[in-house]
């Protein structure tokens, strides 16, 4: 009896550490070289300006 009442909540405690490891690996920042920022705004300017 004591495992059936223990049950749900190791249930949640491990659904709330997937959650916030599933968004934080989608939410962590990319770390840009400069190379790939020139060429994004080398992008943009043949975009939008010429």
């Amino acid at each position: 009896m004591i495992f059936n009442s223990l049950n749900p909540f190791i249930e949640i405690i491990l659904f709330l550490i997937m959650g916030f490891s599933l968004v934080w690996f989608l939410f962590k920042k990319r770390k840009r070289s400069a190379e790939s920022i020139y060429k994004l705004i080398n992008e943009l300017e043949k975009r939008y300006i010429h």
